[in-house]
């Protein structure tokens, strides 16, 4: 079934209550449409944020790949006591940006910087950073890379248990506290071979600072409840082709009962009527969990060695 678009929605409501529909929604003076708009983007955060057995709306978890970003290990590297300009010796792949970390993973040699050290300019061999090196070194394999990375615009919180390396094939440890993460930072523990994660600021972070180039991936529950005529994803209808990505009925039935007590009017049947609906759609979007039949499954067991039997095992 197509799907409708915000006018299509909004005229649906506005008729079941005998209410003449504008012509359009979004920029318009009429003072209903002004209303039934900010309704409609009310009854979307509202609805968005209800939950299930699954957690949420299906149509809401995303996927976020991204490539970590580092210069790889770079051999023959020297610096001097009190310099703050590290010479690399030969080119790596992908040269250091401003802004990366020395990193101290795969083998780099960063034990004459503090942590953190920037890198502040880049001119062909020579990579000026933030700090100054506390001793003298040379021939030494370093390595520079990005230690944060934006979330996603429509990103509103990480779904537990997603975050992986596909590169070293294991799970990323983490969210790490800010104590677990001043703790790595700041003492002297070592951090170990596996990689962690904090969010903050906006950004999810990394430690140890990169060194390779792996893919990375979590799962998220978005923000954007609406999709625009291009297809792009919006957390506010503003257009009248935007089209919901939750159901329908819900978003119909919602404008209904939202209306009708903003007016003061007895919303009470309305209501009731969209909280069946809601509660009809949020359990069809959590598919049931298949019942397994190996003995090994957690959960229930409907085979297991209490069905073996003493002897014949089946064989007549």
């Amino acid at each position: 079934m197509a799907k409708l678009t915000i006018l299509q929605m909004m005229t649906a409501a506005l008729g079941e209550m005998g209410l003449p529909a504008p012509a359009s929604v979004v920029n318009s003076q009429d003072s209903t449409a002004v209303q039934m708009l900010a309704l409609a983007n009310r009854e979307a955060k509202e609805c968005r944020a209800r939950t299930n057995g699954s957690g949420g709306w299906g149509q809401l978890r995303k996927e976020n790949v991204f490539q970590v970003q580092s210069t790889g290990v770079i051999p023959g590297c020297s610096y001097s006591k009190n310099g703050n300009v590290i010479t690399i010796g030969t080119p790596p792949t992908q040269a250091p940006k401003v802004g990366w970390v020395l990193s101290t993973s795969g083998g780099s040699n960063a034990t004459g910087f503090s942590y953190p050290t920037y890198v502040t300019a880049v001119n062909g061999s020579s990579i000026t950073v933030s700090n100054t090196a506390s001793m003298d070194n040379s021939n030494v394999a370093m390595a520079f890379g990005q230690e944060s990375y934006p979330l996603p615009s429509d990103y509103d919180y990480m779904i537990a248990g997603t975050p992986w390396d596909r590169g070293f094939r294991w799970p990323l440890l983490g969210p790490l506290t800010p104590q677990e993460w001043q703790s790595l930072k700041s003492g002297l523990s070592p951090t170990g071979p596996r990689r962690r994660f904090r969010i903050m600021l906006g950004a999810f972070y990394l430690d140890p600072i990169p060194y390779d180039s792996n893919l990375l991936v979590y799962e998220y529950y978005s923000t954007a409840f609406a999709t625009g005529a291009d297809g792009s994803a919006k957390t506010a209808f503003t257009a009248d082709t935007d089209i919901y990505v939750l159901p329908d009925d819900t978003m119909i039935l919602g404008m209904l009962w939202r209306y009708k007590r903003a007016k003061g009017l007895d919303y009470s049947e309305e209501y009731a009527l969209y909280e069946s609906v809601l509660t009809r759609e949020l359990g069809r979007d959590a598919s049931a969990p298949a019942l397994q039949l190996d003995h090994s499954a957690s959960g229930i067991r409907l085979l297991s060695t209490q069905q073996i039997p003493d002897t014949g095992y089946g064989i007549t």
